[in-house]
């Protein structure tokens, strides 16, 4: 739906994920695209040119149309299950209602939260009606105003039962402030070990220091000394 500025939910969306992509140092980070079905399209990695270019990729219509909240928690979760360190955090964000998979997201949820692993869950859409693309028609792209409807009870209780909250974003700053929220509740102390491997560069500047000393010794030398 087109009731978001400068551009649609999942352009807006995409670029606040971007960017709190962006902020990340050392936290591993997968995306899993979802619709009517679930598909990992990047295993967790550190590799964030990689993970920003998956997100850029993200497009409307390249799963089957639908809403299947269950199916990507735990196709999420089956990623993040086995994840190293003591954090293990999925961002779920949705501006629809659950309506297709067989599983239910609240079964989904409970089994996250057996692995670890907190959910905040996200509410993307305004309140009321939004305009939404239908097809196109001889100047463009044709709308329809239809309800926005987000199942805002559904996704509490994920959030509540993994530990986590539930967030709703009625445009594209609420958005970036519930991505720095999150961002400063999932804070974890890493240990790192770093090498630093140093190159020994003195030798040149030595050496034409060296030279220069020799050089002037021998014009001294050679005109003599000063009166």
């Amino acid at each position: 739906a087109e009731d978001f500025q400068p551009a649609n939910r999942l352009e807006v969306a995409k670029q606040r994920i971007k960017e709190f992509v962006s902020g990340r140092r050392s936290d591993r980070i997968a995306i899993v695209p979802f619709a009517a079905e679930a598909l990992t399209q990047v295993p967790l990695t550190t590799d964030y040119p990689v993970v920003l270019a998956a997100v850029d990729a993200v497009q409307s219509g390249q799963l089957e149309d639908g809403t299947a909240i269950g199916t990507a928690i735990a196709t999420a979760a089956n990623r993040l299950r086995e994840a190293p360190g003591r954090s293990r955090v999925m961002v779920l964000m949705t501006d629809g209602e659950n309506n297709r998979g067989a599983l239910d997201p609240r079964t989904a949820a409970q089994a996250a939260a057996q692995f670890g692993i907190r959910i905040y869950t996200i509410g993307v859409g305004t309140e009321g009606m939004a305009p939404v693309p239908v097809g196109r028609g001889l100047y463009g792209l044709r709308y329809e105003n239809r309800p926005v409807k987000i199942d805002e009870a559904l996704l509490t209780e994920v959030a509540r039962a993994t530990g986590g909250r539930y967030f709703r974003a009625r445009d594209a700053d609420a958005l970036r402030r519930i991505y720095e929220e999150i961002d400063r509740l999932e804070r974890t102390p890493v240990k790192a070990r770093t090498y630093v491997r140093f190159t020994e560069e003195y030798r040149w500047p030595l050496g034409l220091a060296l030279l220069a000393l020799l050089a002037e010794l021998g014009l001294l030398a050679w005109r003599g000394p000063l009166p």
